[in-house]
């Protein structure tokens, strides 16, 4: 009470001293935050961020374990858990922490957390109120407790212990408690009895209980928290020897009885048959074997005699023993092995669970048995244990060896008939459709566990070309003759496919330059008969009218209005005409460079308007064939044109550039013009062919047109066509563009 006393006046000072490290507000920060029942906080939901909401609640620590950074509160309504692991300073915390004690009433602040199972809280402030008694423990509630509830809650709880496990700073305590086992953890130093002298004693428990869970948050298993010395009391010494126990028959140590198993010690006795060093044996009497889990025995040969002290352990779905004490009692001779099969044993026990009834000779579950089987496999897990996977009628199993001396078996070909004998192990699961619920367990699964290489006789060995290496060696000869008929095929298909895609290129190519050839004849046709007829019968007539006029005003007359009416007319249509048959004439590609080419065609295109117009040429080939360049032309001018009489733009920049890495050409045709949305533009089913046959000739020389424009923002029309070796072989010459 005095050393209480001295840390109940220091701690106040040492909260003080720590609390700018630990604590990132001030009091003010703390008051203004509202206590809380902690019932009222579990019941909240932390949400999906971790310490989101700041909380404050009062209690009395109910645990508080050395060196761990959380510790238990509990109120009149719930307990909660508290940890410290987020604190930014971590030793001043530590040395507060473990100046805590069962019984300080804490009045805590921090963030409420999701935590590992339950709600938790995220100390951001601590502070000690005083001294109080510890909460009268409740009885403890099995159903409860194995449903999750009573978390951090402090229970009474009365079991059996019946194992010790070494956990470091701690004692793990397996405690049977009405058929349920639970781990009860306690410090080393606060445990005031070896751990051993528990064994099979009852144990009355009080602690705060905790949560097995998985990484999802989920609950699995209660545990129980013991904190002080006194919160462990043995209610009843366990027997003076291990061997107290009366002596059940090894088949009956888990069938009915009429008083309910104590989850004290059982004894029972046979003979052993398997030893897994420092692990486990096996033990037979009859048909009737059984798997054993040690504490501590003496050294086991195969045929001892021995009697065995130790708890039931169900969790195979079949009666072991665990945490048991061993005393040999004498030798005999080795149980004889059964000669059964796997197939056997299986329809045994799925008969056994149809009828409802014991299998019957037996299950042969830790039995010695003896079959023949051929060898399918070898596998080696870790460095000395090793497996052999086995093929008996219709079953598959595996036979398992572990521990030195098995040198032998390594060196046993697949294919081998084997005669094996071993402890037969079945392994038993619930009904899959009722896998949530206890139900009579089917057999999954069969494996035998080898003692020695003399487990395994060698009935026969297989021949050098086995079915393996035969398939391997067939296996070799139709990959290698099927890779060569693949690359041939491959090869073929690719040398075809490259010769048809060259092939259909030359003759777009070769398709475009007839046709831009047949364009350019027709057109120099069509310019010539309008010169020649329509041109020349206008401006005759443009003559007449002149005369008509002079005759009037010879005669008196005044048909000057209508005569300066007809004669603008007639100029203005002899002046359309002119440019029609000037877009008409032979694209100025003969004899000239492509510069020179496309500076005309802006100047023709601009002539008597404002517009501004900058041409740039770079990287161009001095002899570029005269169908692309004509394409290339045609489609300037249509750009030009449509920028000029459409656009109504005020500068024109025309780009062409030709890049002899890439073999190709690029023309871009800019204007600040007033723009249109793609897709809103007049097309040929409105009478206007202009960008569609820009498009045409761009995509008949394999090469891909992209128009760029948007309202008030102007236009950019870019054709790309690739150049090609052989495009000097498909033109049709200069001299037939011109005829």
């Amino acid at each position: 009470m005095k050393r209480l006393a001295v840390v109940g006046a220091c701690l106040p000072a040492l909260l003080w001293l720590v609390a700018g490290s630990i604590v990132t507000g001030e009091e003010e920060q703390s008051d203004a935050v509202p206590s809380s029942s902690i019932a009222t906080l579990l019941a909240q939901d932390p949400g999906e961020h971790d310490s989101a909401t700041i909380v404050r609640t009062r209690g009395v620590v109910t645990l508080a374990v050395p060196d761990r950074f959380d510790f238990a509160v509990e109120n009149d309504s719930a307990g909660i858990w508290v940890t410290a692991l987020q604190v930014s300073d971590v030793e001043p915390w530590r040395s507060l922490r473990q100046s805590l004690r069962p019984g300080d009433e804490v009045e805590v602040t921090g963030g409420l957390d999701r935590g590992g199972y339950a709600p938790r809280i995220v100390m951001q402030e601590m502070r000690l109120i005083g001294n109080r008694p510890l909460p009268e423990p409740q009885p403890a509630d099995l159903a409860r407790l194995f449903s999750g509830f009573d978390n951090c809650r402090r229970v009474e709880l009365t079991g059996v212990v019946q194992g010790v496990r070494d956990r470091g700073r701690e004692w793990g305590l397996v405690v049977s408690s009405a058929a349920r086992r639970m781990l009860v953890r306690i410090s080393k130093g606060t445990l005031l009895t070896s751990p051993e002298q528990c064994i099979d004693a009852t144990v009355r428990f009080t602690g705060v209980v905790g949560a097995v869970r998985n990484s999802r948050g989920e609950f699995l298993a209660p545990m129980l928290w013991v904190g002080l010395a006194e919160d462990m009391v043995i209610v009843n010494q366990p027997p003076s020897t291990a061997f107290a126990a009366p002596l059940v028959p090894l088949d009956r140590i888990a069938r009915y009885r009429f008083d309910p198993n104590s989850g004290h010690r059982l004894q029972t006795e046979g003979t052993v048959t398997s030893v897994m060093e420092g692990r486990s044996f096996s033990i037979q009497q009859g048909l009737c074997g059984v798997r054993v889990q040690t504490v501590s025995s003496p050294p086991l040969k195969l045929g001892d005699r021995v009697q065995v002290a130790g708890f039931l352990d169900m969790s195979r779905q079949t009666a072991g023993i665990s945490d048991a004490i061993v005393q040999v009692v004498g030798h005999e001779a080795v149980p004889a092995a059964q000669p059964i099969s796997p197939q056997e044993i299986s329809h045994i026990n799925t008969e056994a669970r149809r009828l409802g009834l014991i299998a019957q000779p037996s299950t042969y579950d830790g039995c010695l048995v003896t079959f023949p089987a051929r060898l399918v496999e070898k596998k080696t897990a870790v460095p000395g244990v090793g497996q052999l996977v086995l093929s008996s009628g219709d079953a598959t199993l595996s036979a398992i060896y572990e521990g030195d001396g098995f040198e032998p078996l390594r060196g046993l070909e697949p294919g081998s008939e084997l005669m094996v004998t071993g402890v037969m192990q079945v392994e038993m699961v619930g009904d899959e459709g009722l896998s949530s619920v206890a139900s009579d367990p089917i057999v999954k699964q069969l494996s035998l566990l080898l003692r020695s290489p003399a487990d395994v006789q060698v009935l026969r060995t297989p021949s050098w070309w086995t079915a393996g290496r035969l398939t391997v060696a067939l296996s070799g000869l139709a990959a290698v003759l099927a890779g060569s008929l693949l690359w041939v095929g491959l090869l073929r298909r690719q040398v075809a496919a490259t010769t048809e895609r060259l092939a259909s290129e030359m003759r777009r190519r070769r398709d475009a330059a007839l046709e831009f050839d047949a364009s350019l004849r027709e057109r120099n046709r069509l310019a010539a008969n309008l010169h020649d007829t329509l041109l020349q019968s206008l401006t005759g007539i443009d003559f007449q009218l002149g005369a008509c006029r002079a005759g009037g005003q010879n005669n008196g007359e005044e048909p000057s209005t209508h005569l300066d009416v007809a004669q603008k007319m007639v100029a203005h249509a002899a002046e359309e005409l002119r440019g029609s048959v000037w877009a008409l004439r032979t694209m100025p590609v003969a004899g000239r460079s492509f510069r020179e080419s496309l500076e005309t065609i802006a100047t023709q295109t601009c002539h008597g308007h404002p517009e501004q117009i900058a041409v740039r040429v770079a990287g161009m080939p001095s002899d570029v064939p005269q169908f692309v360049a004509g394409n290339l032309l045609l489609v300037a001018q249509e750009a030009l044109h449509n920028a000029v009489h459409h656009a109504g733009a005020r500068q024109i920049e025309v780009v062409a550039t030709g890049d002899a890495a890439a073999g190709s050409i690029d023309l871009t045709v800019r204007d600040d013009g007033r723009g249109f949305t793609p897709g809103s533009q007049l097309g040929p089913d409105q009478g206007h062919f202009g960008l569609s046959g820009m498009r045409e000739r761009i995509e008949r020389l394999g090469g891909t047109l992209s128009i760029d424009s948007q309202p008030g923002s102007g236009t950019t029309v870019r054709a790309v066509v690739p150049t090609r070796d052989y495009d000097r072989q498909i033109d049709v010459g200069d001299s037939q563009a011109t005829g």
